[in-house]
């Protein structure tokens, strides 16, 4: 009982079990009710007809002669018939009827005026419903008692009850399985909500407007609520971000200004250092709502207006960019963070690259993998292990790499993703493979 009102666990299940005993205890007392009153009705129908049987016969008695006027049915008088009359008088005088044959009833003798109806045994083990009431005729005082065997009564009433379990127990079980499917059907009109919650999470949908049950919209509204205020927060922490960034930009650009002017090499570092620093930041902060944002990654449309935008920024090189996708149309991922990602890949691989460059973007049921290669010079393992190793700053580790892969690394950590650097097998330089959770 207390796994079933616990708080935890299935509510189908708990009320399942729940309306599953209170139905079954229903039945249950249903069908001892019923039962015992077709009992009581059977016993009370009996003992009914025994009073007029014997009422018919009380003018048939003569109390001084101690017999009878006339002849009494012919079901009184076939030996162990099963219908019985038994008439005592004061003096100890009885008169029975040929039905009993050899045998003896010995029932108490009712008051004068009184009726009782009492279970009797008699002849042969058979189960008698016995009808007696007192008398007076004549002056003469008797008790009269007529008996009826209802042995077939109680085997008509083992096979009703019977019957009567096992109609309960089809009863039982079609209720039950009218009751799962209806619960199933009530909970299934919570399976929408459940994949616009899913939605949500993946950034696909912002808001929830699936049909659910009055008991539950308020949760909905509130949910939604919710929503509407973490999204309004997440804009204006963007916005705010991005005027910080925009406010800060110009000062740093004139102390480092000032610091080549100077030839005061320590405070252009310094400046420059700050400025990665709060870029970086920065976009930590923007990356924070980045789940919320609502703009999904559509693969192969950003990605051919990117590769187009690199291609131009570094048109004199000649570089020949290699991309290929073979993932769904519209991932459910943020577009400004992966335009971002792949933007600082591409670009720091431009940078590098003597003229190749191969990317590929590959969706299994992993997830997404991205893979970028060129034929630059590339790094070392341990260059790659310092490059990726926690809490160092990767604007720091090698020269050229900057900024850019700090950002791209804490976008695939945003994201709960993997990234690896080591070299290239087939081009030489630099490979790239991350592998984002969708």
């Amino acid at each position: 009982m207390s796994s079933i009102l616990s708080p935890e666990g299935s509510i189908e299940s708990r009320l399942h079990w729940l309306l599953g005993g209170l139905l079954v205890l229903m039945l249950a007392v249903l069908l001892v009710l019923g039962l015992r009153l077709t009992w009581l009705g059977s016993l009370q129908f009996v003992a009914t007809r025994l009073a007029h049987d014997g009422e018919a016969m009380l003018s048939a008695i003569d109390p001084h002669r101690q017999r009878l006027h006339s002849p009494l049915p012919p079901i009184y008088r076939q030996p162990l018939s099963g219908h019985y009359l038994l008439v005592r008088f004061a003096d100890g005088g009885e008169l029975r009827s040929r039905s009993l044959w050899d045998e003896t009833l010995d029932p108490p003798s009712p008051a004068l005026g009184e009726e009782q109806t009492r279970h009797l045994a008699g002849p042969s083990g058979q189960r008698l419903l016995l009808w007696s009431a007192g008398y007076e005729k004549d002056g003469l005082a008797f008790s009269l008692h007529v008996a009826e065997d209802i042995s077939s009564l109680h085997l008509h009433f083992r096979q009703l009850l019977l019957y009567g379990l096992l109609l309960a127990l089809a009863m039982v079980a079609l209720l039950l399985l009218a009751q799962g499917w209806l619960l199933r059907r009530l909970f299934q009109r919570l399976d929408r909500l459940r994949g616009q919650l899913a939605e949500v999470s993946g950034g696909q949908r912002q808001q929830l407007d699936a049909p659910v049950p009055s008991e539950i919209q308020p949760l909905v509204a509130e949910f939604n609520q919710l929503l509407g205020r973490l999204q309004a927060h997440l804009v204006r922490s963007r916005l705010a971000a991005g005027n910080l960034a925009h406010a800060l930009k110009g000062p740093l650009q004139r102390i480092a200004h000032q610091g080549r002017k100077l030839g005061h090499e320590g405070l252009q570092q310094q400046a420059e250092q700050m400025h990665h620093l709060i870029e970086r930041e920065l976009h930590r902060a923007r990356l924070a709502g980045s789940a919320m944002a609502g703009r999904h990654f559509v693969a192969q449309h950003d990605l051919a207006d990117l590769v187009e935008g690199i291609q131009a920024l570094y048109a004199d090189r000649q570089l020949h960019l290699d991309w290929r996708c073979q993932c769904a149309e519209q991932l459910p991922l943020d577009q400004d963070d992966m335009m971002e990602l792949l933007g600082n890949l591409l670009d720091n691989a431009a940078k590098w690259a003597r003229q190749r460059i191969r990317l590929r973007l590959e969706q299994d049921a992993q997830g997404l993998l991205i893979c970028l290669e060129d034929d630059g010079p590339g790094l070392n393992a341990s260059q790659c292990q310092a490059l990726l190793q926690r809490g160092k700053r990767l604007d720091e580790q090698t020269p050229g790499q900057g900024l850019g892969l700090a950002i791209v690394k804490d976008i695939v950590e945003s994201y709960n993703g993997q990234l690896q650097m080591d070299r290239s097998t087939e081009l030489g330089g630099l490979r790239s493979r991350i592998r984002l959770r969708l």
